[in-house]
């Protein structure tokens, strides 16, 4: 009986936690002069990593418990992940990582630029891939990893298709393309940009991840992407 208590206080403490948290970062974003349009986006993208959040938990737990409760891996979803593909990453940045560990622990030298900090993100990365930093930030003390402007699409592409083209089994991950958009890019030039690194995960047989935040689209322009790349949707 005394188990049975412990459990369901438990299961009551953390959803109690989870309904604070959601609420907190609610008045966050109201309080700091967002347009409503940014706040649903934000929201929705907030809602994507929540399954980055409990993993984030998993692994706490298994460092300070001992308890492993990562199920074993499927490798279904990256058997379809062939050289010479770029692929748009729908279901966010836990299914990203997943098909880049996969590649990575099989061979592939890999390249990500994220607008997450690198360094929260390196934990569950594995390997010694490239970090990168997409952010208006310049490189200074204390930042350990090179930044990339998310308006200088020229050096991106350029980073990009430098690494590519240094040698075989190449992967990059590059997500950020909803931050573009929501710091005043273009769609059309985003979509531009985004082409143009396809046609070299081509020419090149490398592997391009996009995770995105389908939220942070409008209908139309999803679907456009949606026909430039494979989709990956779970």
């Amino acid at each position: 009986m005394t188990e049975g208590r412990d459990f369901y206080r438990g299961l009551i403490k953390g959803y109690e936690e989870g309904l604070n948290r959601a609420w907190d970062e609610l008045i966050g974003l109201t309080t700091r002069g967002y347009s409503p349009r940014e706040i649903q986006v934000m929201a929705r993208s907030k809602r994507q990593s929540i399954s980055q959040f409990i993993r984030e938990r998993k692994v706490r737990v298994r460092e300070e418990a001992g308890v492993d409760l990562f199920g074993q891996a499927s490798t279904a979803m990256t058997s379809e992940v062939l050289p010479g593909r770029a692929f748009l990453v729908e279901s966010g940045m836990t299914v990203a990582l997943k098909v880049l560990n996969d590649l990575l622990e099989s061979g592939y030298e890999g390249l990500v630029i994220s607008r997450k900090y690198p360094g929260d993100i390196q934990r569950y990365i594995s390997g010694e891939p490239q970090m990168m930093w997409l952010t208006r930030q310049e490189k200074g003390r204390g930042i350990d990893y090179q930044c990339l402007s998310p308006s200088d699409q020229g050096t991106i592409s350029s980073t990009v298709i430098k690494f590519m083209r240094e040698g075989e089994r190449r992967v990059v991950m590059f997500e950020g393309v909803d931050y573009m958009l929501l710091q005043g890019s273009d769609f059309q030039n985003v979509a531009k940009f985004l082409h143009g690194l396809i046609d070299h995960t081509i020419s090149t047989r490398s592997i391009l991840l996009i995770p995105i935040n389908t939220a942070a689209f409008e209908e139309m322009d999803l679907r456009r992407l949606e026909n430039a790349a494979y989709v990956l949707s779970s």
